[in-house]
C-alpha cells in the first residue's frame, strides 16, 4: 500500500515521501522462525505455560483488527512499532517467547517487519539468545480464524457496529 508519509526530521525539518508506510524505517536484517497455527494453539492451551509470563502474542495490525484476535493478544501496531522499539524491548524482553503476526503474515509484511525490528533490536542491546526465540505466525490472522476461529477459548470476536 503506498501512500504519502511525512517525516519530522527537526523541529524546523519536515520531508514528505511518497511510498509504503515502512519506507521510512530500514528494512530488518533478522528474518525470525515461523510457528504453525496449531503450535501456537498447543501453547495457548498448555497448562504448564502461561500467557504474558512464558510467551506473548503481538497482533502487529491496525484499521484491520477489527472481526477477531486471538485470545490474550497484546495490539501493537506496526507502523508505530518501530519509533518505540527501545520502550517495547524493554517491556517484553522479560517474557522468553515473542510470536508477532498480522493478517496474513506474507514476507516483508507488518507480522514479519516487527518481528524482525524486535529481534535486531534484542540483539543490538546484547540479548542475541532471546532473539531465537521470537517467531512470526504462519498465514498470519487469516490462517489462524480458518482453523481457530470458532474456538472461543483461543479467539475472541470483536463485537461490530450495525451500519447506519
Amino acid at each position: 500500500m503506498s501512500s504519502e508519509v511525512t517525516v519530522t526530521q527537526s523541529p524546523t525539518t519536515t520531508t514528505t515521501t511518497t511510498g509504503p508506510w515502512h519506507a521510512i524505517f530500514p528494512d530488518p536484517v533478522s528474518a525470525p522462525q515461523a510457528i504453525t497455527p496449531e503450535g501456537l494453539a498447543a501453547l495457548l492451551r498448555h497448562n504448564a505455560v502461561t500467557l504474558g509470563k512464558d510467551f506473548l502474542v503481538i497482533d502487529a495490525r491496525r484499521v484491520d483488527f477489527e472481526v477477531a484476535c486471538i485470545r490474550g493478544a497484546i495490539n501493537l501496531p506496526a507502523h508505530s512499532f518501530y519509533q518505540t522499539l527501545p520502550s517495547i524491548v524493554a517491556t517484553l524482553s522479560h517474557v522468553p517467547k515473542v510470536i508477532f503476526h498480522c493478517n496474513s503474515c506474507k514476507p516483508g509484511g507488518r507480522g514479519p517487519r516487527t518481528a524482525g525490528w524486535y529481534a535486531d533490536e534484542l540483539k543490538r542491546q546484547g540479548k542475541g539468545d532471546q532473539a531465537d526465540n521470537v517467531f512470526v505466525l504462519e498465514g498470519g490472522m487469516k490462517a489462524w480464524v480458518s482453523v481457530y476461529g470458532d474456538d472461543d477459548a483461543l479467539t475472541t470476536k470483536l463485537p461490530q457496529l450495525a451500519p447506519s
